[in-house]
């Protein structure tokens, strides 16, 4: 028989007892251990806007102690600070440039021909009046009782100081314009045809949205002198004696309205 090794069997014994320690510790622990291992948790978490010293908390069995403290704590605790919110002004708004709109002139509306006013008893639509030569007025001109040829200045103030030449102002229906080239001066039979004609356009107006309009004389007597000039300017002049310069003769060349609107 072989001799015993004590220090294997020295060895063996030791792991023995630690084994059993072992199951020892984990099945004999008492009871009170057990509940106060199990009665420790987290320490509370740290009450906002307060700092706090973190301890263990016991979770069952608190005396009535703990809980008045904790609670006049939470009571104590200055409640959460707001934030106040500044309202910035609203920014201006950024001026628009005004673009003025051109008005756009205005269109007048046709006009219509009015019924109550009668036509013109001398026109292309009423009458046909045929041409006559101009040598025909020119006759005429000259035998009128007190007609001569007006040649200058100095014949107008012979007819106008012997009444063969008298002055014309404005009338009934009718007013002299400015003169440029003739003279305010007729022969009396025609200045009495002037006033005739005046009379009948002012009659034939009353009543009317043209009531108070008058035709505009714009020539009257020229002398020879005053002939020519015009002659120059206006083609449409004669190049021989005007009537004009027989004091027989004045031109009407526009018709003067109290309203623009009338027709």
């Amino acid at each position: 028989m072989k001799a015993l090794r004590w220090d294997r069997l020295g060895l063996v014994g030791l792991i023995l007892v630690g084994c059993s320690s072992g199951m020892v510790a984990l099945v004999g622990s008492s009871e009170a251990e057990e509940e106060a291992f199990t009665r420790l948790t987290h320490p509370k978490p740290v009450v906002a806007l307060q700092k706090k010293e973190a301890f263990p908390v016991l979770l069952r069995n608190r005396t009535a102690r703990e809980e008045a403290e904790e609670a006049t704590q939470d009571r104590a605790a200055p409640p959460p600070a707001t934030t106040e919110r500044t309202l910035l002004p609203e920014p201006e708004p950024t001026p628009q440039p005004v673009v003025e709109s051109v008005p756009e002139p205005a269109v007048d509306a046709p006009r219509t021909r009015r019924t109550d006013i009668q036509p013109c008893s001398v026109c292309k639509k009423t009458m046909r009046v045929p041409k006559n030569p101009y040598t025909a007025h020119q006759r005429a001109a000259r035998s009128l009782p007190n007609s001569f040829f007006v040649k200058n200045d100095v014949e107008l103030g012979a007819g106008k100081r012997n009444g063969k030449l008298v002055e014309v102002e404005d009338g009934r229906g009718y007013r002299i314009a400015r003169l440029t080239h003739s003279h305010p001066w007729l022969l009396p039979e025609t200045y009495q045809l002037l006033q005739d004609m005046g009379n009948d356009f002012a009659d034939a107006l009353e009543g009317t949205a043209s009531e108070g309009a008058v035709f505009r004389v714009t020539s009257v007597t020229r002398t020879d002198s005053q002939q020519r000039k015009l002659r120059r300017r206006n083609l449409n002049a004669t190049g021989s004696k005007s009537t004009h310069s027989y004091g027989a003769s004045f031109d009407i060349a526009f018709v003067d309205r109290m309203d623009d609107n009338a027709s």
